[in-house]
């Protein structure tokens, strides 16, 4: 892995926009550029340099964390900083991150620094890691290798009587016993009628004899978050159970065997909607097909209409589809696809066969 390149793809993005620099504040991205996992931390980048900021609690934390970059401890004052240590000049067009700065720290930008040039930017650093390294890949399929075997432990305890939270708080237990750093995200657990909640909250409900349960759940390794669902029945499946649950596996399946390099999301959207509205349910799901993970749960790029633009090798992306009826319950079906040149690889191995427990 190296910082070092990363860095410089930014450069190289920069200065196809003009800018003569870009000062990132957004700490998934600071990581991203630095390595630097702490809470507080600000990096600023130009042509021949870049410097990073942070505070005291981070002195011995940054040495051994941050690389490629010149370092200043400089309590919470980072553009005070900037401006004292004469870093940037007169005039200078310096991008700052539009999505993650807020009015009153634009206001101390333009007061401190009055003689820059500060221009809105979105998203430069987060396409860059759209694109995984070898590193990002390994973490990511060790978090679903951890994801994968917490749902398979799971299992015996989901039957008639077990309780949302209760579930959700042996996953969280077992996430760390199979060796990740914790939750990718706090699950979702979604019994009976609740399962139409797309992001239901673990509750006090207890499952009950015809329920559908809806597990979404990922484990955190090494900063890289798994993002997996799988559906299942408890005591009895109807027909109306394998119905739905059938629909939204040819859904997923179909979008499995048309990711590719090349394919943009909006198109790979319409490849599972169409099969959920070809059965009569299209206005039942109700979100986004997918999306891409990462340092965060929910990255570049979406999978949904509102995105044109083709899917590159080495994204990773969820494939998510799902029906939800109300007051009855809802079926996702979910895993992490790593994009390559001529399709996808399903990182899970958990099986997508229609669980009866």
């Amino acid at each position: 892995m190296s910082f070092k390149n990363r860095i410089n793809l930014l450069k190289q993005k920069i200065s196809e926009k003009g800018l003569d620099g870009i000062y990132i504040t957004n700490l998934t991205n600071v990581r991203y550029l630095t390595g630097f996992t702490g809470s507080a931390g600000s990096v600023l980048i130009i042509d021949k340099q870049q410097y990073f900021f942070t505070d005291g609690r981070y002195i011995e934390q940054s040495k051994e964390q941050v690389q490629d970059c010149q370092v200043y401890i400089v309590g919470s004052g980072h553009v005070k900083a900037i401006e004292k240590n004469k870093l940037l000049k007169k005039g200078m067009k310096i991008g700052f991150e539009s999505t993650s700065v807020s009015v009153s720290m634009y206001e101390i930008f333009s007061k401190v620094l009055s003689n820059i040039n500060w221009i809105k930017t979105s998203g430069i650093v987060e396409k860059i890691a759209a694109v995984k390294d070898s590193f990002e890949i390994e973490s990511l399929k060790t978090a679903i290798e951890i994801t994968d075997e917490v749902f398979t432990q799971i299992l015996p305890e989901l039957k008639v009587g077990a309780i949302e939270k209760e579930i959700s708080a042996k996953i969280s237990y077992l996430f760390k016993m199979n060796g990740a750093e914790g939750d990718s995200y706090e699950s979702i657990i979604g019994s009976g009628w609740l399962g139409a909640l797309p992001h239901a909250r673990p509750s006090d409900k207890k499952f009950e004899k015809g329920d559908f349960v809806v597990m979404d759940f990922g484990a955190l390794y090494n900063g890289y978050h798994a993002d997996m669902t799988r559906t299942v029945v408890i005591g009895e499946a109807s027909e109306k159970h394998k119905e739905i649950y059938n629909i939204v596996l040819e859904s997923q399946l179909a979008g499995i065997n048309a990711a590719k390099a090349g394919i943009t999301g909006e198109e790979l959207d319409s490849i599972c909607r169409k099969v959920i509205s070809d059965a009569g349910y299209g206005d039942k799901f109700i979100h986004s097909t997918g999306h891409g993970i990462g340092l965060e749960v929910h990255t570049y790029p979406s999978i949904s209409k509102f995105n044109k633009k083709p899917l590159l090798e080495n994204y990773v992306i969820t494939i998510e589809p799902g029906i939800y009826l109300a007051g009855w319950g809802g079926v996702r079906i979910e895993d992490d696809c790593w994009i390559q040149e001529k399709g996808c690889l399903p990182l899970n191995n958990s099986t997508k066969e229609m669980l009866v427990l």
